[in-house]
């Protein structure tokens, strides 16, 4: 049994004929979270992936079971962080988004690291000292309805060519909650993906893909020459108090503070016009709300209002992130937005130098 400081077990080049094709069946034999260390073509560098921080986002764990099933040498030794193996086994496969009563496993890469969440977090931690991979990726799906992109601490060619390997949709965000990409650094450039929502069939496909080009590429801290991004920049968070009452529905609903349409996911990553009602408010109007900035401010009143009872946009935005999970809105947040004035786009200067 793993010490309580150091929870993470190890595998070392698991046989691929040893692995079952079922994922559940490949996450009870490992029974907790897990390193896979895989040797590659050069093990003078080293590459990182983290999976699974959340139990109910299973394509990246999917897309790592089956490379790992071909025996496949990777282009650099590789590091695979399996984290969330008991949550995701927790009742109901891919259920729970973190074990009942214990912290967001992606909140506690900062300290404090006393329970159980912050001795994984803090484990991966030292692990990434030790072998000093020269990129990071933590794969996750949405947990709504959503086309993949990529979340980044800053704006810079590394975290652009890494992101691109899945989507061309990269959100900038100054915010620090304690999430691994926030451990970024020019030595280790660390990127979220979001692939997709869980449910959705192509989010697997963006995982295998994506994973593939980061295992099999020479490089990946370099954008390709031409390649444009869609970039979103200073993202915030709706979330809501904890005593809110949230329900969806097509209609308000007596007693909640906020009643959401069951449909709001067909926003995410459109652009909707100042004014465009989100929702339907109760008698605590606006008070169950908070927006802030990086350093605290208040910019719900920048973002939204209220007007007959109903919540709307103060100004054009675009939302992402979206979810229709109540547990996940009061517990994380609502959805992620941004000002939309205008689509800004990241273009590799090279292509201008072709021509």
């Amino acid at each position: 049994m793993p010490r309580q400081s150091h929870p993470i077990q190890f595998i070392h080049n698991p046989d691929p004929a040893s692995l079952p094709p079922e994922v559940e069946l490949f996450l009870r034999r490992l029974g907790g979270p897990t390193l896979i260390v895989v040797d590659g073509r050069d093990n003078s560098r080293c590459r990182a992936v983290a999976t699974l921080l959340h139990g109910n986002e299973p394509s990246g764990v999917k897309a790592l079971l089956k490379w790992l099933r071909t025996g496949e040498r990777p282009a650099v030794r590789l590091i695979c962080l399996i984290a969330s193996v008991q949550t995701a086994l927790h009742e109901t496969l891919f259920c729970h988004r973190q074990m009942p009563g214990q912290r967001d496993l992606n909140r506690c890469f900062a300290p404090p690291f006393e329970d159980n969440p912050g001795h994984i977090a803090r484990h991966f931690i030292e692990l990434l000292a030790q072998y000093q991979p020269e990129a990071l990726l933590d794969i996750h799906n949405t947990s709504g309805m959503s086309p993949a992109f990529g979340v980044v601490v800053s704006e810079n060619p590394e975290h652009e060519a890494l992101v691109a390997l899945f989507t061309q949709r990269m959100i900038v965000t100054e915010l620090r909650l304690g999430a691994l990409m926030e451990l970024s650094c020019q030595q280790m450039p660390v990127v979220t993906i979001e692939c997709g929502g869980a449910g959705q069939a192509g989010s697997d496909r963006v995982a295998e893909e994506g994973l593939q080009r980061y295992l099999f590429n020479e490089q990946v801290l370099h954008p390709p020459s031409g390649l444009v991004m869609d970039l979103y920049k200073d993202a915030v968070r709706l979330q809501l108090l904890p005593s809110c009452r949230i329900a969806f529905a097509e209609q308000p609903v007596a007693g909640a503070d906020l009643t959401v349409p069951p449909d709001v996911e067909r926003f995410n990553f459109g652009t909707i016009p100042a004014l465009t009602r989100l929702g339907w408010l109760g008698s605590e109007g606006m008070s169950v709300f908070r927006v802030q900035s990086a350093t605290g401010e208040n910019l719900l009143p920048h973002y939204f209002l209220s007007r007959a009872s109903g919540l709307y946009s103060a100004q054009q935005l675009k939302l992402f992130m979206i979810t229709t999970n109540p547990a996940i809105a009061l517990s994380d947040c609502l959805f992620y937005a941004c000002a939309d004035i205008e689509l800004e786009q990241m273009v590799d200067p090279r292509a201008d130098n072709e021509h």
